[in-house]
C-alpha cells in the first residue's frame, strides 16, 4: 500500500484537541465547584441571618409580655427594641458578629391588640470564595422575622401558666351567691366570654388584701370584701411543693432570710405548678386547696416574709430597695431598686421585667366558705389570670384584726373562653401570655 500524504495531513491536524477538551472540562468543573460551594455557603449564612432575627423578634416580644403591655394600646416599643437588639447581637452570620446596624426594628401594628415586632437583618459585601473567579466579590445576607405577644383571652385556646402565687383573687365583686359568675358587673374578664372587659385598668393600682383572721375561716364568714378594683381581698392557697420542687432565690437576697414553709415558698420562690384555664380550686378531688388552717396570724407573717423575698425588700412599706412599679401610667416604667438581684441593672434607667411582676388566678366570683366555715365543700373555676407588679407589703393593725396589704400595680389581664375548643397554650414563667413567631 502507497503512503497518501492527504490522510497524514488531516491526522496531524487533530493532535492537541483531547487537551484542549480536558482543559475545558476542569474550567466548567472547577466552575460548578464555585456555584455549590459558595451556594451552600450563602445557605448557611442565610440560616444564620434567618435564627438571628427569629432569636430578636421573640426576645422583643417577650419584653412586652413581662412588661404586661399586651391588653393595652399604649404601648412602649423602647424596651422591646432595645431587647431584640441585645438577642440579636448575641449571634454570629459569616463568621462575624452581629451589629447592632444591621438589625431594623419596627412595630407594624398601629391598633390594640397583640403587639408585634419585626426585625430585618442585612448585611452587605459578604465574601465569597470561588465566585471571585467570575468577578462576584461579595453577595447581600438579609432575613426577617416577626412575633407577637399573644394574649388568647376569649379564643379557642386556653391559657394554662407555671409560677402562679398562691393568692386565688375574685373576678369580680362576689355576692352572696354560691354559683359560678355571681358578678353581674364590675370584672376584670367577661365570665360569658372570656374578653378582657375593660383594658383601661392596666396601670392603675389596686391593693391585695389577706382579709383578718376575724373575716376568714374558721371563725369569720369566708365572704371576701372587694372595692373594684381599688381594693380586692384574696384568699390564700395550698399549692403542692416538693414535688414539684420550687426554684428559690438565694437566702442572701434581701428579705430572704425569715420564715419557710409551702406557703411562703409559693410566694417568695417559682412553683413550676400548672394553673390551667377552667381547673377547679378547693373541690374533694383538686390538688389546690384554700388554706384553712387556724392560725391564721402565721399566714400572714408568712405573706409578708415572703413577698419581702420575692421582691428583695429589706422590710415593710416603700423605699426598702425593691423596684419602683408606679401606677398611673401607661405603659409602666419600672426602674430597678438597689436591691435587684442583677448588678448590670443597678444604673438602669429603666428595666423590662421584674421580679416583682407575678400572676395570679382569678376565680369566678362565688362565696367558697358559708357559715363560717370554709370546710372545702364548695369549688372555684380559675377563670383567668392577673398579672401585677407588687409595689411594698405591709401588715396593717394587729391582733385579731390584722391584714396583710400588698399595693401593686395592675399589668395585663388574661381571660378564659368558657367553652374553649383548641389545645392549651403556655404562657412565660411570669406572665399568663406567650410569644410566638408569625411569620416574616
Amino acid at each position: 500500500m502507497q503512503w497518501d500524504p492527504s490522510i497524514h495531513v488531516a491526522r496531524h491536524g487533530e493532535h492537541g484537541q483531547t487537551i484542549l477538551l480536558v482543559v475545558a472540562s476542569i474550567f466548567a468543573l472547577l466552575a460548578m465547584m464555585a456555584l455549590a460551594i459558595d451556594v451552600s455557603t450563602m445557605y448557611v449564612h442565610k440560616n444564620e441571618a434567618q435564627q438571628t432575627v427569629d432569636a430578636a423578634a421573640l426576645a422583643g416580644a417577650k419584653a412586652f409580655v413581662t412588661s404586661g403591655y399586651t391588653s393595652t394600646s399604649g404601648i412602649s416599643t423602647t424596651a422591646a427594641q432595645a431587647q431584640a437588639i441585645a438577642a440579636g447581637q448575641q449571634n454570629s452570620v459569616a463568621g462575624s458578629p452581629v451589629k447592632a446596624a444591621e438589625l431594623t426594628v419596627t412595630f407594624p401594628q398601629t391598633t390594640q391588640g397583640n403587639p408585634i415586632i419585626s426585625v430585618v437583618f442585612t448585611r452587605t459585601a459578604v465574601p465569597t470564595f470561588f465566585a471571585r473567579i467570575f468577578g462576584v466579590q461579595g453577595t447581600t445576607v438579609k432575613a426577617t422575622a416577626q412575633a407577637e405577644a399573644y394574649n388568647p383571652s376569649g379564643g379557642p385556646a386556653p391559657i394554662q401558666v407555671a409560677g402562679v402565687k398562691p393568692w386565688l383573687v375574685p373576678n369580680c365583686p362576689p355576692s352572696a351567691s354560691s354559683g359560678p359568675n355571681a358578678c353581674t358587673t364590675n370584672y376584670f374578664i367577661d365570665p360569658t366570654t372570656g374578653i378582657i372587659a375593660n383594658t383601661s385598668l392596666v396601670g392603675t393600682q389596686m391593693t391585695l388584701e389577706l382579709p383578718s383572721p376575724s373575716q376568714m375561716p374558721p371563725s369569720g364568714t369566708g365572704q371576701l370584701t372587694v372595692v373594684f378594683p381599688t381594693q380586692v381581698q384574696f384568699y390564700a392557697l395550698d399549692i403542692p411543693e416538693n414535688p414539684p420542687t420550687p426554684f428559690c432565690p438565694s437566702s442572701s437576697q434581701a428579705g430572704c432570710g425569715g420564715a419557710s414553709g409551702a406557703y411562703h415558698d409559693g410566694i417568695a420562690c417559682f412553683n413550676p405548678t400548672i394553673f390551667t384555664c377552667g381547673q377547679s380550686v378547693n373541690g374533694p378531688s383538686d390538688s389546690v386547696w384554700v388554706d384553712s388552717r387556724v392560725n391564721r396570724h402565721s399566714i400572714h407573717n408568712r405573706s409578708v416574709a415572703g413577698t419581702e423575698c420575692l421582691i428583695h425588700a429589706s422590710g415593710q412599706f416603700t423605699g426598702k430597695g425593691q423596684d419602683k412599679i408606679p401606677s398611673g401610667t401607661v405603659p409602666v416604667l419600672i426602674q430597678p431598686g438597689f436591691n435587684n438581684p442583677n448588678p448590670a441593672l443597678a444604673n438602669a434607667q429603666n428595666i423590662s421585667r421584674s421580679d416583682s411582676v407575678v400572676t395570679v388566678p382569678l376565680f369566678d366570683g362565688r362565696n367558697l366558705c358559708f357559715g363560717g366555715n370554709c370546710s372545702q365543700v364548695n369549688s372555684a373555676t380559675v377563670v383567668g389570670f392577673l398579672q401585677v407588679g407588687i409595689q411594698s407589703v405591709n401588715n396593717a393593725n394587729g391582733g385579731n384584726n390584722i391584714v396583710t396589704d400588698m399595693p401593686a400595680t395592675i399589668m395585663n389581664v388574661s381571660g378564659c373562653n368558657p367553652s374553649p375548643s383548641a389545645s392549651a397554650v403556655s404562657g412565660g414563667n411570669v406572665s399568663a401570655v406567650p410569644v410566638r413567631l408569625i411569620g416574616p
